[in-house]
């Protein structure tokens, strides 16, 4: 365990799986990957650049209403905290992490 992995107040899972995000009060949503998550945020690679500070809203692409975990898929507002540039296969891509504003009960 490295010692930034001490400072994470909350243990993240990986998990990589299509989602999708808008930015709040916008009805134009954008696909995307996620990479992990935890109770408090989530980070998520993006063809597009987002701006730190950012409010927008996620989902799991997939999200079925009447899916038996619809209170975890229903989607969640969040805060960009950080947006970072990285190549991946001769294209770029952008690695972005987010905080919700409420937290996930696990």
């Amino acid at each position: 365990m490295t010692l930034y992995d001490n400072k994470r107040e909350y243990e993240r899972h990986d998990l990589y799986t299509p989602i999708v995000y808008a930015y709040q009060d916008s009805d134009q949503f954008f696909s995307a990957r996620m990479c992990n998550y935890c109770k408090a945020g989530m980070s998520f690679e993006s063809v597009s650049a987002i701006e730190p500070g950012a409010d927008i809203y996620i989902m799991l692409e997939s999200f079925l209403p009447e899916a038996g975990d619809a209170d975890f898929y229903d989607g969640y507002l969040a805060e960009v905290r950080w947006c970072r540039k990285f190549p991946k296969q001769n294209e770029e891509r952008y690695k972005v992490g987010v905080k919700y504003y409420q937290t996930i009960i696990q």
